[in-house]
């Protein structure tokens, strides 16, 4: 589950749909060069739809947050908010196991993202 194209049409909140848009096709460049960045073509196909899945949900998650004013519109900033705590947001209220691989992708992506500023 490589992030593409179909993830921001997924992301559609429905409160704001061009600043939406927008935001989603920020989160998805940010995303793919994440997903180059870690090599994970190059990993299994287990943990490509790990991550796959981890970064649906926070991409979803972060266009929730936005749409509704809660977060700034800076993708980047809302990024690193949501993960320099050493765990993701808490998305997966309904399963300890799906929230730990969010977690775990999440430090992930904040070692990415500090890594590019």
């Amino acid at each position: 589950m490589k992030p593409d194209d179909s993830w921001v049409n997924d992301w559609r909140y429905g409160l704001v749909p061009e600043k939406e848009r927008e935001v989603s096709g920020h989160l998805l460049g940010v995303f793919q060069d994440f997903w180059r960045w870690a090599q994970l073509d190059q990993k299994s196909k287990t943990t490509r739809q790990r991550y796959g899945g981890a970064l649906h949900a926070l991409g979803g998650w972060a266009v929730e947050q936005i749409a509704e004013g809660k977060a700034s519109e800076d993708v980047y900033q809302l990024l690193v908010e949501a993960t320099s705590g050493g765990d993701g947001p808490l998305i997966h209220l309904d399963s300890e196991e799906w929230q730990r691989e969010l977690d775990m992708v999440c430090r992930k992506l904040y070692q990415f993202l500090v890594s590019q500023s």
